[in-house]
């Protein structure tokens, strides 16, 4: 069992092709919670390669990845979990790959991931800033002004706090990704 909470996993290559970020090849529980997956690189899933584990991801941004087979997942043939998560801007093989699951309010940058869940949005870019200190212990992408994610999320599911500390929600609602605006 991994859990990550309040984590960067950046600029990381994986040396034998699959999962630049996080590889998963057993029946694992894999579970990120108000994270950031930025500028990782592998073949399959530049961010995260899934063979049999299930994932979770909650309030979570995958952003800036590159991989041949999707530039943020993918699934061979696990089961991944979307809740409050930004998918967006990797490359060159997409955001995702393989069958993703979303129990809604994510955004997926490019439709790949095939989200269709009340509040999901698709095919948006997320405006985030570069990765970078905004504040806490880890680096983040802020959102930028006119985020779609902005009050986006779902509120009932949102951790009281976002990867920096930021109480959750700041104005209307909380925010989808890791960053609250």
């Amino acid at each position: 069992m991994l859990t990550l909470t309040n984590s960067t996993v950046s600029n990381n290559v994986a040396g034998g092709g699959n999962g630049g970020g996080i590889i998963t090849e057993s029946s694992d529980t894999v579970t990120l919670i108000n994270s950031t997956l930025s500028g990782n690189l592998g073949y399959r899933g530049g961010a995260i390669w899934i063979r049999t584990a299930q994932v979770q991801l909650t309030n979570v941004t995958v952003a800036n990845n590159s991989g041949t087979l999707a530039g943020g997942i993918f699934n061979e043939s696990g089961t991944i979990t979307l809740k409050n998560t930004i998918i967006a801007n990797n490359s060159p093989g997409g955001d995702c790959s393989g069958s993703i699951a979303s129990t809604g309010h994510n955004l997926d940058s490019d439709g790949t991931c095939s989200l269709g869940a009340t509040g999901d949005i698709s095919s948006q870019l997320p405006l985030l800033g570069p990765l970078q200190n905004n504040g806490g212990p880890t680096f983040t992408h802020a959102l930028l002004e006119g985020s779609p994610a902005i009050d986006a999320a779902d509120d009932a599911n949102c951790p009281s706090a976002d990867q920096r500390g930021i109480p959750r929600p700041q104005e209307a609602g909380c925010d989808i990704g890791a960053f609250e605006r």
